[in-house]
């Protein structure tokens, strides 16, 4: 009569090897998901911080060399993602938009560099999307309420 050891069976040594492989990619997975967004985060804080400045600069004296600036700066960013759970970055530059189009005092050279700067990053193509509020994730129970109140509200 054979006996049957617990390591000797192949299933169970590709079942050892397999499980804690798969705990460490899936762990590994979420890192790298969480790392990639704080990252993205910061960098969208950052740009927001960057571009408050120069609307606040803007509001205080829309100057050409402010205006300058910013055509400079936008240039060195790569690309501004339009995100719609945080669009405060988003306004604030159609805001610095905004002034430095409607100021006298911008010169016209200025403001078709800082145009191309927008276009190019595609700031100017989301502004529809500027005054939607944020998606909602809502509970059976909010949404439960809401449909119960429009009903009483068409009676």
């Amino acid at each position: 009569m054979s006996t049957l050891e617990f390591g000797a069976d192949p299933f169970f040594t590709i079942i050892n090897l397999f499980f804690p492989l798969m705990f460490f990619t899936i762990v590994g997975l979420i890192a790298f998901g969480v790392i990639k967004s704080s990252r993205s985060y910061s960098k969208t804080s950052n740009t927001l911080k960057d571009l408050q400045r120069f609307a606040s600069q803007l509001a205080d004296d829309p100057a050409d060399e402010t205006a300058e600036r910013l055509a400079d700066y936008l240039r060195g960013v790569d690309s501004f993602s339009i995100e719609r759970t945080r669009m405060e970055p988003f306004r604030v530059a159609l805001g610095c938009y905004q002034l430095v189009m409607e100021s006298s005092t911008v010169r016209e050279e200025t403001k078709e560099r800082v145009g191309r700067q927008y276009k190019r990053l595609g700031i100017l193509d989301g502004e529809k999307f500027a005054d939607e509020a944020p998606p909602r994730r809502r509970s059976s129970s909010s949404s439960h309420h809401d449909i119960h109140h429009n009903h009483h509200d068409h009676m």
